[in-house]
């Protein structure tokens, strides 16, 4: 009897910290959006000190098809900051809306990249984070990952959403849009987690 209980706490033993172990060093797959021109610069600069190759399996990077100088302003700034990273694959997509382009016509085209962007992101159903911080982009990709996990297509996949700088007093339309469904919302300024709850203040990113 004596045994059989050592044996028993040694099974819990060893099963819990297999399950610490797994679950406090998973790495993660990771998709990182960049849009275009400041939207690249404050992702970055918020990303700098992440240690992706401890906490990534896989790392996607996103960008449109409009938005050609983002995988080389990435580029250079992982290659000037000495930045360590997994195995890197670029995914390209169409943007939802163009700069100054109307509302009303940019339902169409959000439509026709939403569609774009289901059967692009079928090809990588092992996602675990989506890291957005507000280009019109993101809006399709963030209804695809839900669509498909509704769908029993993927597992679910945690959206990460960080507000952008200049939004002192009040949230972006991205922002606006993806409040509720984001597992978690930073923001760079404490004004705004005063005023909206579920933000959380992390200081300033830039």
């Amino acid at each position: 009897m004596l045994a059989l209980s050592i044996i028993i706490l040694l099974l819990t033993y060893v099963g819990l910290r297999f399950w610490i172990a797994s679950k406090y060093n998973k790495k993660y797959n990771m998709l990182i959006l960049f849009g275009s021109g400041g939207h690249t610069y404050e992702m970055l600069m918020a990303l700098r000190n992440y240690d992706f190759q401890q906490k990534c399996q896989n790392l996607y990077f996103m960008h449109s098809f409009a938005d050609t100088q983002e995988p080389l302003r990435v580029a250079k700034f992982i290659e000037d900051n000495k930045i360590a990273l997994p195995k890197v694959e670029w995914i390209t997509i169409h943007r939802s809306r163009k700069v100054k382009q109307s509302y009303l016509s940019s339902i169409i085209t959000t439509i026709k990249a939403t569609l774009h962007t289901f059967l692009i992101l079928l090809k990588f159903r092992d996602l675990d984070i989506f890291i957005t911080n507000g280009p019109g982009t993101c809006i399709p990709v963030v209804i695809v990952l839900i669509a498909q996990y509704l769908l029993f297509i993927r597992k679910r996949c945690k959206i990460l959403f960080i507000e952008s700088w200049c939004r002192v007093e009040n949230l972006s339309l991205s922002g606006k849009l993806l409040y509720w469904v984001s597992d978690k919302f930073v923001v760079n300024w404490e004004s705004l987690s005063k005023k909206y709850k579920r933000a959380t203040f992390v200081g300033n990113l830039i």
